[in-house]
């Protein structure tokens, strides 16, 4: 009945654990179901507080064009505003349109096809924004265009009235899409009236439903089939929702949980399965119970009798009688056996001369006495047994021992169980005291507030000599903090920083690690002590590098920005000025070439105490990189005044310097910006000063120049130039226009120049008066000029089609054309690619051409000429010049430069120099033409002198090849 219980409980128990089991499971996973969702909900409310501060951030971005377009602004002229709004176009091309309104909401300007529907932004509620009267609405969709956000900013005049740009949805969609939930929920954004803007995908999505909201405002979005939540901006009045299907996330649930859920039901069949092994089991144990029942039966009458195998021996003729229990120990069947026969084989043999001096003792001593000794079983096994014996006398009168034997292995390989580890309870505490001793950092043991243990480097470092730290008051040397952190019993591991004051030394800062530590003599607590006044040090260093130049010890270029915001955030606050200054040596690469680094390292050295003896404490300096400095000054004066300060920072430097035991002078160029008025932030600051140093190079150096927007707008178009006039869009932007040559006495055709135009340059780029000078300042002029060589050649037969065969196409080549290009294989390289005939190519170089490398030039100018190339030099009279170049160059033909043409019938001076280019030309055999000729006095003055061909708007101005033929047929009947 018992076992039945027993096994009834088996299963009873095995029943519960699978019910808790499945019970637990289920509310883990509810509750990591519900886990799930509250984490997107806040994923949600994330997502669309994100996308509502992407939007904020996109409007607040177009503020700066727009205040900027604001302040430029000053009259409705169109020229100026069309003008204005197409520089800030360009300099932000990530924003669709720019328009100028009038006070109705109607476009009066724009800088692309405008954007309809101003009118309800004008109508949206003023917000304030840097300083300014701004309005941000949400605007549905026109035909072909998708809804947008428009920003407006009210204008200093009356006309126009506001500035407008335009946020599209397809920018902000991009950004939604790269946020956090971007690719999984859907997103959307509305106005708080719930006009629809945008959203992150391409379906519909349903609308706006919450009703009005209140800048700021938040909340969720729940419904049965989606989960979401909603933002609105704090400053400009649309909302963002976020929202994701509930069957995805519970799809999202099932998938994370499966294993865990079959992983339970696993465990439950494990369960029963051991439950049901169990059962087996204890139904083949209760037999072994039985049996084993029965044998203790036997045990306990052998129990009774003694617990132990009994003996008796013969003194006289030495047989042994056992008991039961004896061949049980001995593991001998043999009933009667000797001391010195079958029980003397089974002793250990290192045992047996105890075994006979012990009987031995029987036969003149009684006794009692008591041995221990091996036996070596017959089945192998070795054990160890106690024998106790005393010589009595039997009934029969015969002298006996009797005795007892009972087997103590265990008791034996328990007892030395025990000394073993009391030699290692003695030797671990040995080692444990010697492992601290050699600790490599001070340490001590604090009971009760007193020192219990100090290791060598304790006492060496804390005490002093002849004097121990234990039992000393743990007072005597800490502070307050490490006390306090003793006394509180800190967790185990605990670090803190305290000051410790040994008897010998200046008190130091050290880490203390804490640990708790138990011995018999009680807790207390293990304090290693570890000095971080080289750390620090170390730090200090490293923080010290971090911020300061190594070469000059002036702060780096991190530093000078961290301080210049500073200063400018306290410009801000006091209403005081600060001038920031940009400071680059005049050809210091010559004294690095020629001297080397290390001498010129001196010389940075060198400028950097001039640099701050010249400021005198009023300023601060930092070397930027390079030879470059920047030195920030804060002032109170007018900004007039404060500028007196750079020509004696021009004096400092140039004052005589020893290097390398020669005397050198150096140079500099400065430029100068403000705060606020050219930036309010240190990078704009040290860009704007940067540009200005740059002007000043370009101006001759050793001067300073003031940063002005003229100078960002040449910055602008430098960039403009580099990015759009690259080698792989070039005949997109490019273009050229053929302005024809004639005889000056009957207006035939003789020739034709290729020019360079950019249909679609800026405003400021739109004359080659700019533009060329640009390219060559940026090396840009070298890819050009090649692409209207190879164009050139490849429109030779649409000219000569229309000129005839005859004419020949004069292109321009620049300076550096011939001095960082191989000119001759490039014209190889056109000529094979278009087809086109040397014999009909003009190529027109200016005299700077010549003067870098001369004997070069003249040797490229001879090869092009052995290919059939006609060589004219353009521009005459207005160069250097050499008339000793002027006879060894291949030239056929001389230009006359327009600026002489022009004024040759008013200045005296002018028509005795076109008299004698001409003059010269015919004495050289040289073919002259003369530029610029405008009007009839002009040409008959020119075929006076013997110049008989001409070129100007007097014949034709510059063309696109499609109106040749025209501007040919107005030539011919033109009166001459």
């Amino acid at each position: 009945m018992r076992a039945r219980r027993i096994r009834l409980a088996i299963w009873a128990v095995s029943a519960v654990l699978s019910l808790g089991i499945a019970a637990l499971v289920a509310l883990l996973q509810s509750q990591a179901y519900s886990r799930m969702l509250a984490t997107h909900k806040r994923q949600l409310a994330a997502s669309a507080g994100a996308v509502v501060r992407l939007l904020d951030q996109q409007v607040n971005w177009s503020l700066g064009p727009l205040l900027a377009l604001r302040n430029a602004v000053d009259g409705p002229d169109p020229g100026p505003l069309h003008m204005r709004l197409g520089e800030v176009q360009v300099r932000h091309p990530e924003l669709p349109s720019f328009v100028a309104l009038d006070g109705a909401g109607n476009v009066v300007a724009f800088t692309s096809a405008p954007w309809a529907a101003w009118r309800d932004v004008l109508d949206a509620p003023r917000q304030r924004a840097l300083g300014a009267s701004v309005r941000v609405a949400v605007v549905a969709g026109e035909p072909g265009r998708p809804s947008s956000v428009r920003v407006t900013v009210d204008a200093r005049v009356a006309q126009p009235a506001a500035f407008g740009t335009v946020i599209d949805a397809e920018r902000l969609r991009d950004a939604m899409r790269r946020t956090m939930l971007g690719s999984s929920a859907e997103i959307a954004v509305f106005s708080v009236s719930g006009q629809r803007f945008t959203s992150n995908v391409d379906r519909d999505v349903p609308g706006w439903t919450q009703g009005a909201v209140t800048l700021g405002a938040a909340g969720s979005a729940d419904d049965d089939r989606r989960l979401g939540a909603w933002a609105v901006s704090t400053t400009y009045p649309f909302v963002a929702r976020s929202s994701l299907d509930r069957a995805l996330l519970r799809a999202d649930w099932w998938r994370q949980s499966r294993e865990t859920l079959l992983a339970a039901l696993a465990l439950i069949v494990l369960i029963q399965v051991f439950a049901a092994a169990f059962d087996r089991a204890y139904r083949r144990q209760s037999r072994l119970v039985d049996a084993l029942s029965r044998s203790a039966r036997h045990l306990g009458d052998v129990q009774r009798t003694g617990r132990i195998g009994l003996w008796e021996s013969d003194l006289d003729t030495g047989s042994v009688v056992w008991s039961g229990q004896v061949h049980e120990i001995t593991g001998s069947p043999h009933e009667r056996i000797s001391f010195d026969g079958a029980y003397r084989e089974l002793v250990h043999p290192d045992d047996r001369p105890g075994i006979d001096a012990w009987v031995q003792r029987f036969r003149s001593e009684e006794g009692p006495f008591e041995l221990e000794h091996r036996l070596c079983r017959e089945d192998g096994r070795e054990v160890r047994v106690h024998l106790r014996a005393e010589r009595i006398t039997n009934e029969e009168g015969h002298a006996i021992v009797a005795g007892t034997i009972t087997e103590i292995t265990a008791l034996h390989e328990t007892r030395q169980r025990l000394e073993s580890t009391d030699r290692d309870l003695a030797a671990s505490a040995t080692a444990y005291r010697q492992l601290l001793a050699r600790v490599p950092l001070p340490l001590a043991i604090v009971r009760d507030g007193r020192i219990d243990y100090a290791n060598p480097l304790a006492e060496e470092r804390m005490g002093s000599a002849g004097h121990s730290l234990v039992g000393r008051l743990a007072a005597s040397f800490m502070d307050e903090e490490a006390l306090e952190a003793l006394g509180a019993r800190p967790p185990e591991g605990a670090n803190i920083m305290a000051w410790l004051n040994p008897d010998h030394g200046m008190p130091f800062e050290a880490e203390l690690a804490l640990s708790n530590y138990r011995d018999t003599k009680g807790t207390g607590a293990l304090v290693i002590m570890r000095d971080v006044t080289e750390q620090r040090l170390y730090e200090e260093r490293l923080n010290h590098q971090a911020m300061h130049d190594e070469l000059t010890g002036l702060p780096n270029r991190r530093a000078l920005r961290e301080r210049l915001d500073e200063l400018v955030a306290d410009c801000v606050r006091d209403g005081s000025g600060l001038m920031v200054l940009f400071i680059d040596l005049d050809h210091f690469k010559v004294i690095n070439d020629a001297l080397g680094h290390a001498l010129g390292d001196q010389v940075l050295r060198d400028v950097t105490l001039r640099l701050g003896d010249a400021l005198d404490g009023v300023g601060q300096v930092g070397r930027f990189g390079g030879d470059e400095f920047v030195a920030m000054l804060p002032f109170t004066c007018p900004p007039a005044e404060v500028l007196a300060v750079l020509p004696v920072i021009q004096q400092a430097i140039e004052e005589p310097l020893t290097v390398g035991g020669s005397m050198q002078r150096l140079k500099c160029s400065i430029g100068v910006a403000f705060a606020t008025r050219d930036g309010s932030d240190a990078d704009t600051l040290i860009r704007n000063a940067d540009t200005a140093m740059y002007d000043a190079k370009r101006s001759g150096r050793h001067t300073w120049k003031r940063y002005s927007a003229d100078m960002h707008a040449t910055a602008m178009a430098r960039l403009t130039v580099l990015t759009r006039l690259s080698g792989a869009n070039l005949g997109h932007e490019l273009a050229l226009a053929w302005q024809t040559q004639h005889a000056g006495d009957d207006g035939r055709v003789i020739g034709v120049e290729a020019l360079l135009r950019w249909p679609s340059a800026p405003a400021d780029l739109a004359g080659n008066d700019k533009l060329v000078p640009l390219l060559e300042e940026t090396g840009a002029i070298v890819q050009i000029g090649q692409w209207v060589l190879r164009e050139a050649c490849r429109q030779q037969r649409r000219v000569t089609e229309r000129l005839g065969p005859d004419c020949r196409i004069a292109v321009n080549i620049s300076a550096q054309q011939l001095v960082h290009s191989d000119l001759v294989a490039e014209v190889k390289l056109a000529l094979a690619e278009t087809g086109a005939s040397a014999s009909s190519l003009e190529l027109e170089l200016t005299e700077s051409a010549f003067m870098q490398e001369p004997e070069r030039a003249i040797r490229t100018l001879h090869e092009l000429r052995a290919m059939g190339v006609s060589i004219s030099l353009d521009d005459f009279g207005t160069g250097y010049s050499n008339l000793t170049y002027l006879s060894r160059l291949p030239l056929d033909k001389i230009k006359v430069d327009r600026h002489f043409t022009v004024s040759l019938l008013d200045d005296a001076g002018n028509a005795s120099i076109c008299r004698s280019i001409v003059f010269l030309a015919r004495s050289l055999n040289l073919e002259v033409v003369a530029e610029g000729v405008e009007t009839e006095s002009q040409r008959r003055w020119l075929l006076a002198e013997g110049c008989v061909s001409m070129q100007g708007y007097l014949f034709s101005r510059p063309v696109p090849i499609e109106a040749l033929e025209m501007a040919i047929s107005d030539t011919v009947h033109m009166p001459l």
